[in-house]
């Protein structure tokens, strides 16, 4: 089995020479390593760390991370595809150990990995570590508690079902990553690697695209309409909106303190649960309880 590694990025040489230089410290390499530049800069590979195989797609415009990802998977050569975002990183067992669940395990078509959390300020310090589950995520688990998964550069897919399933719907502008991990799962079985094994960054600046938490509710409503028929039948339509409304709470903690009190008391009132409690604590106790809220 040929793995592929796709790096989306824009306009951050620095941090995707980072990302390709940890891929490239693995003890198992890839095939080929596909970089999707979406409207940066031109990349040519002399600016890159040396490797033997490089597919470099420069789009002249951005096509948005949904459509740049789908171009890098249909461009690549592997059956096993490894998702890294350009201000992400692997450790040196991320590419092995996600292969060994593939090889192990013919049913599963989706592999992931727990996260280590750092600063953009210092790339180098552990602030807090996510460990994945270590049974087996189903459709049902994704729908009633959310991303589990988590972030694309913690999965792996075998390319078949990736492109069975779909893809990554373009239309999407947050939570693209979950809405598809749901499909896959309708699909294939979904494991972890029982590792914590990508190095996530969160930046200091707060721009990431998942601190924006007006954009959960617009695709949260768009994923609802989607899967309507299912969140009714498996009764899970109450705990979807709990898990939504927790995490947009806790993403508005940065910004409104107003938001976050409503969007927690919205999240208990849909399915009463001491997490959205918790909530309610003032925002600087909210940080020592769970970093990186």
């Amino acid at each position: 089995m040929k793995i592929s590694i796709i790096i989306t990025t824009k306009n951050r040489q620095q941090y995707l020479n980072r990302a390709v230089e940890s891929v490239l410290k693995n003890s198992m390499l890839p095939f080929d390593i596909v970089i999707v530049n979406d409207g940066g800069g031109i990349i040519e590979k002399d600016v890159l760390p040396e490797f033997y195989n490089y597919k470099i797609i420069n789009n002249h415009v951005s096509l948005g991370g949904n459509k740049a990802r789908n171009q890098g998977v249909l461009a690549a050569s592997g059956s096993l595809i490894y998702f890294l975002d350009d201000d992400d990183a692997y450790t040196k067992d991320s590419i092995s150990e996600k292969f060994d669940v593939f090889k192990k395990n013919k049913d599963v078509g989706l592999v992931y990995t727990g996260v280590q959390f750092v600063l953009s300020s210092d790339l180098t310090k552990v602030k807090r570590i996510k460990s994945a589950s270590n049974k087996p995520v189903s459709f049902h688990d994704l729908l009633a508690n959310g991303n589990s998964v988590g972030p694309t550069s913690c999965a792996a897919v075998r390319k078949s079902i990736f492109i069975s399933a779909g893809m990554f719907d373009e239309k999407l502008h947050a939570m693209q990553d979950y809405e598809l991990w749901i499909r896959m799962a309708r699909c294939c079985n979904v494991m972890s690697d029982g590792g914590v094994n990508v190095i996530y960054t969160i930046h200091s600046s707060g721009f990431q695209v998942s601190s924006k938490y007006k954009k959960y509710i617009e695709s949260a409503n768009y994923i609802a309409e989607k899967f309507k028929s299912d969140l009714l039948q498996l009764r899970l339509k109450n705990k979807f909106w709990s898990m939504v409304y927790f995490r947009v709470a806790l993403s508005a903690s940065h910004v409104s303190t107003t938001d976050k009190m409503k969007y927690a008391i919205m999240s208990f009132l849909h399915r009463p649960n001491f997490k959205s409690l918790v909530v309610l604590l003032p925002t600087f106790i909210l940080k020592k309880i769970k970093p990186f809220v």
